[in-house]
């Protein structure tokens, strides 16, 4: 079956391309969860569980939030769920998948997830599920900060800009190394033509062009979390006025350092500087020890996680 994951920086438009591709009449994507995180990533990929691994994830489902939130009968799931004992957790992410393809457009060709860590573990992903498409949302990194400041209070100017660095630098790199298998879904230009970029991700999953796609996705409740209070934008029609907000959202001394951390991925993403190079070098410095740093420690942990994957 094939599988299709969508990820990409935070506040980038990834709910809205969701939808979009939800509406279609071949493609599902499960909205985020942690659950599918752990199950891929947190346990080893290819040893059988035990009942007591099977209970433990089981209560995972019950607790985690934004599963609850999901629009399926969840008891059909979890009852009898110790049929996994003996069975590996890529096989419980796979059915759970598969489940809410079932619950909600049974015989869609694509299924899949949306969710975050996507972004920086695709190569994973790729092991995990040889053949699947990864569909990344790409937002100038300006106005991906300055909506993050303002909807996700656990971040500051400088963990937001690491953030959309890391991921833009991931993105990049995963497409360099998997071209046939990424698509990078630019923000500015999905919004400018929704037609022409439905399309285009429609050839490159090898379905035909839907015009449900942009008929119904504001009405595409199935793949909403119930508790979801940060995306009331999805519900309109689709707009440009959202594509240079951090002109009017972003201070200069914000704006120096967004563009000192994130200054040459905007770059290589074709968004450019809006201000010269920064002078100081105690700044320069700063920021190039904080990259290094963000970049180390995800590279540690991604080793970590393909050994315990074990592809």
């Amino acid at each position: 079956m094939p599988h299709v994951f969508l990820s990409g920086n935070q506040r980038s438009g990834k709910t809205l391309a969701q939808l979009i591709l939800s509406s279609h009449p071949d493609i599902t994507i499960s909205p985020g969860t942690k659950v599918i995180g752990k199950l891929l990533y947190a346990m080893p990929g290819k040893v059988p569980l035990d009942p007591e691994s099977v209970r433990d994830i089981r209560a995972t489902m019950q607790k985690d939030r934004k599963f609850k939130a999901w629009r399926v009968d969840h008891a059909k799931f979890l009852d009898g769920f110790d049929r996994y004992v003996g069975r590996s957790p890529h096989d419980v992410a796979a059915d759970l998948m598969t489940f809410f393809r079932d619950q909600t457009k049974p015989g869609a060709k694509y299924v899949g997830n949306k969710k975050g860590c996507y972004c920086k573990e695709g190569d994973l992903i790729g092991k995990i599920f040889p053949g699947c498409r990864l569909v990344y949302l790409l937002r100038d990194g300006r106005s991906a900060v300055a909506s993050m400041l303002e909807t996700q209070p656990e971040h500051d100017v400088y963990s937001a800009s690491l953030t959309w660095t890391l991921k833009a630098q991931r993105i990049r790199e995963l497409k360099e190394k998997l071209p046939g298998d990424v698509f990078v879904l630019r923000y500015e230009e999905l919004v400018a033509d929704p037609e022409k970029l439905s399309r285009a991700l429609c050839a490159f999953l090898d379905v035909p062009y839907a015009k449900e796609m942009l008929a119904d996705y504001q009405t595409n409740d199935a793949i909403r979390h119930t508790t979801d209070t940060t995306h009331a934008e999805t519900y309109q029609a689709i707009t440009t006025k959202f594509v240079d907000e951090w002109k009017e959202k972003l201070s200069r001394e914000q704006l120096e350092i967004v563009e000192g951390i994130a200054g040459a991925e905007l770059e290589a993403a074709g968004y450019g500087r809006s201000t010269r190079k920064s002078t100081n070098l105690a700044s320069r410095a700063k920021w190039r020890a904080l990259r290094t740093k963000n970049y180390a420690d995800w590279w540690i942990a991604h080793q970590r996680k393909e050994r315990r994957i074990g592809t």
